[in-house]
């Protein structure tokens, strides 16, 4: 028997725009360019809470290159805050926020749609851990070769002994006015090693991590974004500290003949030993556990207002 035809009211019903479409993940393409903004506000929110743990890491890992004896956590901190307070623990947040709001932007925000390119099966199956790792790693990898001169200003106004504090501009023209433009990009290939190191370590576990406890009962809220969120920030601190020790050496202009990756590793292992490599591994875990938190909490809870489905 013939299919009936439509009729005019059904024929003459609008095609929903291709931006308005679900894809395999089950967001719209709309909706995932609205995540860049969302993902980005929540990258700031975090780094406002857990900046100045930054600043004290960044003095920690120089210590040992300046032949200084490097002080514990706290110490640190507590040196800071004496000579110069709040403003000093804070120093560099400036270029900071800008970091989070271009690098981490398009870090996570790339995340979704690297998957959903990835995925062969239409959204029919799981995604392998290996494809999510990949969708990590190149988004962390292409976002930070992008915004890689926000990552040196940040740590020259961290490294700075200068009181008060010097701006972004200020670092910015004393860069440029040395080393040229391509002065900014200093360490790049080190801040692209470590950032696809930590892309496809922090989406990678916190996704399969999500999906494991879902599996085992969990339901989605903030007790499964927190369980996540402290099992990805261990994860990374342990998988990026020693990118970490050579980018911070490298960028605040104390790697050896002016540095790259391999003379700033020799350099550390020379003067500190293998464990050079994870000074300031405290302080990389305050950071990074509560920043974490703070940032998939947002990120997750803007989601949910905007009608997106979790991660």
């Amino acid at each position: 028997m013939a299919a009936e035809a439509p009729s005019p009211l059904e024929a003459s019903k609008p095609i929903a725009p291709w931006y308005h479409e679900k894809m395999t993940n089950g967001q719209t393409p709309l909706q995932m360019g609205l995540n860049f903004g969302l993902v980005g506000t929540s990258c700031v929110v975090a780094q406002g809470t857990v900046h100045w743990t930054r600043t004290v890491m960044v003095q920690q890992q120089l210590a040992g290159m300046r032949g200084e004896v490097p002080l514990g956590m706290l110490a640190q901190t507590a040196s800071i805050w004496r000579s110069e307070g709040l403003r000093g623990l804070y120093r560099g947040f400036s270029a900071a926020a800008l970091r989070e709001a271009t690098y981490s932007s398009l870090r996570f925000g790339l995340y979704e749609p690297l998957k959903v390119a990835l995925d062969t099966s239409g959204g029919a199956e799981e995604l392998p851990v290996w494809k999510k790792i990949t969708a990590g790693l190149v988004a962390g990898a292409g976002a930070a070769a992008i915004a890689s001169p926000t990552d040196l200003l940040m740590i020259q106004m961290a490294a700075s002994k200068q009181f008060p504090p010097p701006s972004m501009f200020q670092v910015g023209r004393e860069v440029i006015a040395k080393e040229g433009v391509l002065g900014l990009y200093k360490g790049l290939g080190t801040t692209v090693a470590r950032a696809a190191v930590l892309g496809a370590t922090k989406m990678a576990t916190y996704d399969v991590v999500k999906t494991e406890l879902r599996n085992n009962g969990w339901k989605e809220g903030p007790e499964l974004v927190f369980a996540a969120s402290v099992v990805t920030g261990l994860a990374i601190t342990v998988t990026t500290s020693p990118a970490t020790n050579m980018q911070t050496i490298i960028m605040s202009g104390n790697a050896p003949g002016g540095g790259g990756m391999l003379g700033a590793a020799a350099d550390i292992m020379r003067r500190q030993g293998p464990v050079g490599f994870f000074r300031g591994f405290g302080m990389q875990w305050a950071r990074f556990g509560p920043y974490a938190v703070v940032q998939f909490a947002v990120w997750e809870s803007l989601r949910n207002a905007c009608g997106m489905s979790g991660i």
